[in-house]
């Protein structure tokens, strides 16, 4: 069955699009300051039948749940620091390596994360590990 795009729905999708990768909260927290009208149901709602429908998904990173539109299949890197998402299309990526434990079976697909720290933070983490480097050493 066909649903209808309502403006509620849209507003929600929208939302997804121009933050990104956002929590519940911070798409809550947007659609407050953008479009106070629309309830906290009618978020939640929406975030459902986009979820069933297959325009967005939700991804599991660390111990946050986010969504993000569907869009060409890519993989993710969050930042242990600020928490920034970056998405890393396919095309930059190395091969695959399939385990062979798993190679009788069928993949259907799969999803890969990687955590670390993001270029601003690194320096930082850096400059802090120096720090504590100095003191040990005086």
């Amino acid at each position: 069955m066909q649903r209808r795009n309502t403006l509620q729905r849209l507003r929600v999708k929208e939302a997804i699009d121009v933050l990104g990768h956002p929590t519940s909260d911070e798409l809550i927290l947007y659609m407050n300051k953008t479009h106070p009208d629309v309830s906290l149901a009618t978020i939640y709602r929406n975030l459902s039948i986009l979820l069933e429908d297959g325009a967005v998904i939700k991804l599991k990173l660390g111990n946050s749940n986010i969504y993000e539109a569907v869009k060409e299949k890519h993989y993710h890197f969050v930042c242990r620091e600020c928490k920034n998402i970056i998405d890393i299309p396919l095309d930059k990526m190395n091969e695959i390596m399939i385990p062979k434990e798993i190679m009788d079976n069928q993949i259907v697909d799969h999803d890969f994360v990687f955590f670390g720290y993001c270029k601003n933070c690194k320096k930082n983490i850096i400059w802090k590990e120096d720090e504590k480097n100095e003191e040990v050493c005086m």
